[in-house]
């Protein structure tokens, strides 16, 4: 078990105390979600009346702004939303955002595009990172920031966290500035990479864009949606030819959003013809949470990396008013990937949260103990795709109640 310490072992309880590396989560959101941290968190309420006793106490004299909500457990009624103070609310898939006419305001003369496209759902999933970086600029960056986010992970478990999506120059000029390449990497959109000069295009990873929508906005490209659904592509196939063959002129890495598996039916083909002639060229399927067997093996084929989160296991209870039985049971298929397409987790199948939660507190038990069998991964497994290849920084100490299907975890730093 390599890099694994096993320090105890119940026999007669079925418990193992075991010592694993801190985390590296190879996709998140690492400076978005650092400017945001004071914003107030969502993720764990599962009422409105909950949820608004919480938003009721913000200040009235600025935009405030909600992380982590989840629709599938409650909606805002216009009446309760008006009468909060200055608010953006941002579904936890952030894929879908509510704001009340007084933060609406703002909104209208800052981005005015996206107050005007506020109910166009396509308009948002073609810019959904745009307003998350509109969003987080409400709270602004510097140093302090960074160094707060950064010390927040390590307590959660976390070493080194990406940023799949960084437009802001403010940010790439601290890059350029800082070696911070222990402790974060970081991806931009095509467009903007375009754009950069070259100084920032060192400290930049590659590209990343986006072939479809989320679950939690009921745009994830699949099949069939149990009610609400609206499947989202964001090109047709001449289009992300082209986009995929500029990406590639650039000679950089990419990373590509495809959730659904008509999503990823699209690139796998765009790929095939695109790699032909660029087959050196390192992509990143992210997420690919609803991806075939047949589909996986391609993917194989073509050299393809798998960028996937554990805690996305979770999708099968939370969005189960959404997504079928069907769809639920297949979700993040690591069984069929690893025992059937011969993925290897820490080599061409790597694991992060999206924020979505981040840390070891949130990926760690639905890995061991799923909600369905084919999510399972192994310890090792998991140590393998998720976990730093030392204990520098520090350790996660885990007890392991395989009896109860229960995870205790402890972060200890050095």
């Amino acid at each position: 078990m390599k890099f694994v310490f096993i320090f105890a072992v119940n026999k007669t309880r079925k418990i193992v105390m075991i010592r694993i590396p801190l985390l590296k989560d190879r996709h998140n959101h690492l400076f978005s979600y650092g400017s945001l941290n004071t914003a107030t968190d969502l993720f764990k309420v599962r009422t409105e009346d909950d949820a608004i006793m919480m938003l009721s106490n913000l200040p009235d004299n600025k935009i405030n702004v909600a992380m982590g909500w989840f629709d599938s457990y409650f909606t805002f009624t216009e009446e309760h939303l008006e009468k909060l103070p200055p608010i953006i609310i941002c579904n936890n898939s952030l894929h879908n955002y509510i704001f009340n006419s007084k933060a609406g305001k703002v909104v209208e003369e800052q981005y005015n595009e996206w107050y005007v496209n506020r109910s166009n759902q396509s308009w948002i999933e073609r810019n959904t990172m745009q307003v998350l970086s509109f969003i987080a600029k409400i709270y602004g960056f510097n140093r302090e920031v960074f160094e707060t986010s950064i010390k927040k992970n390590l307590s959660l478990g976390v070493c080194f966290a990406a940023d799949m999506y960084v437009c802001n120059n403010d940010i790439f000029e601290f890059l350029a500035t800082t070696d911070c390449s222990d402790v974060t990497e970081v991806w931009t959109s095509p467009q903007n990479y375009a754009t950069i000069p070259d100084r920032y295009k060192k400290v930049c990873r590659g590209v990343k864009l986006f072939a479809d929508g989320a679950c939690g906005a009921s745009t994830a490209a699949i099949s069939e949606y149990r009610k609400g659904g609206n499947p989202f592509v964001t090109y047709k196939d001449a289009e992300l030819i082209e986009l995929l063959e500029r990406i590639v002129s650039y000679r950089t890495s990419m990373a590509i959003h495809c959730i659904g598996e008509i999503a990823i039916e699209q690139v796998l083909n765009c790929l095939d013809t695109v790699l032909r002639h660029s087959p050196d060229t390192f992509v990143r399927l992210e997420h690919i949470q609803f991806i075939t067997e047949k589909q996986a093996k391609k993917a194989r084929d073509l050299n393809l990396t798998l960028s996937m989160q554990p805690n996305f296991n979770m999708d099968s209870i939370d969005y189960s008013d959404r997504l079928t039985k069907a769809y639920c049971e297949r979700n993040d298929p690591f069984r069929m990937l690893i025992d059937k397409a011969g993925f290897k987790p820490g080599e061409n199948l790597i694991l992060g949260s999206d924020g979505m939660p981040t840390g070891v507190f949130g990926s760690l038990p639905p890995s061991l103990f799923p909600p369905v069998p084919g999510q399972q991964l192994t310890l090792d497994e998991y140590v393998a795709g998720y976990c730093a290849n030392n204990f520098d920084k520090g350790y996660i100490e885990v007890e392991i109640d395989k009896a109860n299907k229960k995870v205790d975890m402890k972060v200890v730093l050095h």
